[in-house]
């Protein structure tokens, strides 16, 4: 009894640890690069989350901060399992790991706290510390400028407005700068304004614009230009701003951060790399932007949401002979200097500069357009009501004119059209004509007879010669069009059996091949997306690793692609991480560059992990 109560009390024991684990085996800790930190200048936060199951992918709450802005930008999922055999035991590992990649931007000085963050997957929960940044003023930089220019004048909703952003740098200043990130509040205001790019520069030339999605490159161009007696390099970015909302827009200052080498020195194979740097800020000033709405005296009826200069309308028809009923297809192409996607087409029947409702009848609804070489085409289906009309009348197209603040209309030029009645065939004309007057009989061979045509006949003295003719259709009734009469022929049983024989097993055959290719068309349709998009993430992300400038994002990439990859090479991947983790949370780790040799081994390894070799 006594070994009884002993076993017992061993086991409550064992259950009471397992227990514990399970509620204490989860784990959630806070990283953060070290400072110092900057107000403008976002600083990268990750929430490493252990303990938790794979699936589903555990939530992490935060409170929002007093001031500033925290977004999270990415998650990277990392799994590792082994199987051990000692001894005829065998153990299982496996290691579940979440990485939340968060940014926090401050637009001011001061203190501020961030966090707790709460991790939690069903009834688990995990909570970090908090983290406090003390954010400090950049230095100002007077070897550099950045402006943003956009007109001045009071501006229209929907109208296309140039923006352009330069970044001016001192000649002497160029080769010592590492990095840079601008900020522009303009292009973060898409509730306010949508934004359309403007092909110019080349990548080369990228200027770096941080945004709370992440930094992203806007190819520029680079030219030379003088101002206060010294040369500079001027970095331009144009983008083309349209309004969506009327009233006073404030427009908070353009500010770029740059950070200049001030201490370099030189690698194993005569690279220069910085071993200390300093950040310098300049920014423009802020402004305001007028937005008016449309006025509404004087819209025509034939306005239609084009804003711009000098549009045109063409219409043509697919023909111009038609009978009253027959559908016409018509293609409207808009053109002109405005905003095409959100131009649309007025109702096209009734109204000013419409077709005639009396005259043309038109599918009910809008009608779509796509924006094709600069214009955009619309596409309809017309039909025309009687035999009266002689063209398609001009269309009108009205549009507004920022520059002038009053509505413009065009035209489109007609259409000659020659409609014919509507012709009714009936039975009687179809089974049989008028008899012959002459009485002629059916032949027997069973081909229907014709008869002659009247001679014209001329008309006494005074009168006017007038031809008469007249064309008897074919009697079918009563004629016998078998082609073959010969039954056995027809059965197959006369000398074409054997091609007969031919065709039917043809026919078998082809089926079941046109069967084996469905079935391997549905096997394929349901595999290749999978793998292809699998692959496609791959290559993207092969891409990242060759234009990381940090370690930091060398191994966010990785870690992405591991989370991807079928085959992971683990041991080389996790040597390399611990790596580039040490370098990115080393003091002032994230304002270098990559060397050499850790950048080639961080692309191998990528390209082994996409499956493309080393």
């Amino acid at each position: 009894m006594k070994g009884f109560k002993q076993w017992l009390a061993v086991l409550a024991g064992w259950l009471w640890l397992l227990l514990a684990c399970s509620a204490w085996g989860q784990e959630a800790g806070l990283r953060i690069a070290e400072g110092p930190y900057y107000a403008d200048v976002p600083v990268d936060l990750e929430v490493v989350a252990k303990g938790f199951e794979e699936s589903p992918e555990p939530k992490v709450d935060v409170d929002a901060p007093a001031w500033g802005r925290l977004d999270l930008v990415g998650v990277s999922p990392e799994v590792s399992s082994s199987v051990q055999i000692i001894n005829g035991q065998i153990s299982q590992w496996k290691s579940v790991r979440f990485t939340y990649h968060y940014r926090y931007a401050g637009e001011k000085n001061g203190k501020i706290t961030l966090g707790p963050f709460r991790v939690s997957q069903g009834g688990k929960e995990a909570v970090t510390q908090k983290v406090t940044l003390e954010l400090g003023e950049i230095p100002s930089g007077g070897d550099q400028r950045v402006l943003l220019n956009f007109p001045e004048d009071p501006v229209f909703v929907g109208q296309r407005i140039p923006v352009r952003l330069q970044w001016w740098i001192q000649e002497d200043l160029v080769e010592r700068v590492v990095g840079h990130e601008a900020r522009v509040p303009l292009f973060e205001m898409v509730d306010q304004f949508e934004f359309e790019e403007v092909e110019r520069g080349t990548k080369s030339n990228a200027m770096v614009i941080q945004s709370p999605a992440g930094a992203k490159k806007y190819a520029s161009e680079a030219t030379k230009g003088m101002w206060d007696g010294r040369s500079w390099l001027v970095l331009t970015v144009d983008r083309i701003l349209i309004p969506l909302q009327a009233g006073e827009h404030a427009i908070p200052g353009a500010s770029v951060v740059l950070e200049e080498g001030i201490r370099w020195q030189r690698s194993f194979f005569g690279e220069r790399t910085p071993t200390q740097v300093r950040r310098l800020r300049v920014a423009d000033t802020p402004r305001v932007l007028h937005v008016k709405g449309l006025p509404e005296a004087g819209r025509p009826a034939s306005f239609a949401g084009a804003i711009g200069q000098d549009f045109t309308l063409e219409v043509t028809a697919e023909r111009s002979v038609v009978q009253v009923g027959d559908p016409i297809h018509l293609t409207l192409t808009l053109k002109g200097e405005g905003s095409m996607a959100s131009a649309s087409l007025p109702p096209l029947v009734g109204g000013e500069g419409g077709l005639p409702e009396r005259d043309f009848r038109v599918p009910e609804g809008d009608v779509a357009g796509v924006v094709v070489d600069g214009g955009k085409k619309f596409e309809v289906m017309v039909r025309v009501l009687h035999e009266g009309v002689r063209e398609i009348p001009p269309m009108a197209y009205s549009w507004f004119d920022p520059r002038k603040g009053v509505f413009q209309t065009t035209y489109s030029r007609p259409i000659a059209l020659s409609v014919g009645a509507a012709k009714m065939v009936s039975a009687g004309d179809v089974v049989r004509g008028k008899e012959s007057e002459a009485g002629d009989k059916t032949p027997s061979s069973g081909v229907a007879s014709r008869s002659e045509p009247e001679k014209p006949t001329v008309a006494g003295s005074g009168g006017v010669a007038a031809a008469k003719k007249t064309t008897e259709l074919p009697t079918w009734v009563g004629a016998d069009l078998a082609v073959e009469r010969d039954v056995d022929v027809l059965l197959g049983k006369g000398g074409s059996a054997w091609f007969l024989a031919r065709v039917k097993v043809g026919s078998y055959l082809g089926g079941l091949a046109l069967l084996g290719f469905s079935l391997w068309w549905w096997r394929r349709s349901r595999l290749d997306p999978e793998v292809s998009g699998r692959k496609k993430i791959l290559r993207e992300l092969v891409v990242g690793v060759q234009q990381a400038e940090s370690p930091r994002q060398l191994a966010d990439c990785l870690r992405r692609m591991a989370a991807v990859a079928a085959d992971v090479p683990r041991g080389d991947l996790d040597k390399l991480l611990e790596t580039l983790d040490n370098l990115a949370y080393a003091p002032r780790g994230g304002t270098g560059g990559v060397a050499a040799e850790l950048k080639s081994r961080a692309v191998a390894l990528a390209r082994r992990l996409a499956g493309e070799g080393s």
